[in-house]
């Protein structure tokens, strides 16, 4: 985890930047935003919370949240573009420094599948978060994340080639500088999930390509909502 965390430190600033631009993050924001448009109090764990764009959102809509990351560049960003949110630099993948049964939302947005170890992530996951509680996470979705995009010469379909899905690996992304990714399939997320005592409420596979250089009907994001 360390050699990870020290990559995210390296690519903060250009991830930041990028995301506030990108119409990929815009579309996972409509999500979140559309299922969680206001709190009353709730204690609320941003888990992997990068610069901090959603925690502070949660803090303007009524949470009382704190964002954790592993990377300090991360949120020394968010300590200098959000100063009324409460920040805490930690390793996310060891055991995090909250009591059990902590907090009424752990959300943890487009991170896991940049961890090698989830199992022990989801664990401490459950522990800190109040029975009853809410688990929220997405990721990129890993049936289509990997595949190549391609145009069919006859018809000017756009669609993507798979050519692996059932098989874990590792690779690395180079959007912001390096940073590596730990492809799984969705089976593997679910089962851990329901292996840490987590119960599956929904999920989601929202629309994100725009139909016209890209393929609509394939989805960018997977989201899951569980119960403790």
């Amino acid at each position: 985890m360390c050699d990870t965390i020290q990559q995210w430190n390296e690519a903060a600033e250009a991830y930041a930047g990028e995301q506030e631009h990108s119409a990929f993050a815009e579309s996972n924001r409509e999500v979140v935003k559309k299922r969680f448009p206001k709190f009353n109090g709730e204690r609320i764990l941003d888990l992997g919370c990068g610069y901090g764009y959603y925690t502070d959102y949660f803090r303007s809509v009524g949470g009382d949240v704190v964002g954790v990351d592993g990377a300090c560049a991360m949120t020394d960003i968010g300590k200098k573009n959000y100063p009324d949110c409460a920040f805490l630099t930690a390793d996310i993948t060891k055991p995090l420094p909250f009591g059990s049964e902590s907090f009424d939302l752990v959300f943890c947005n487009q991170v896991l599948m940049d961890l090698e170890d989830v199992k022990c992530v989801l664990a401490e996951c459950f522990r800190v978060l109040k029975r009853g509680g809410i688990f929220y996470f997405s990721v990129v979705h890993p049936a289509f994340y990997n595949g190549a995009w391609e145009t069919e010469a006859d018809t000017g379909a756009h669609g993507k080639l798979i050519s692996s899905y059932l098989t874990q690996r590792s690779l690395a992304n180079h959007f912001w500088g390096e940073t590596m990714h730990f492809h799984r399939p969705l089976s593997y997320y679910l089962n851990a999930a329901a292996d840490a005592g987590f119960v599956l409420r929904r999920t989601e596979e929202p629309r994100s390509y725009d139909g016209g250089n890209r393929n609509s009907d394939l989805p960018l994001f997977f989201f899951a909502e569980f119960s403790a």
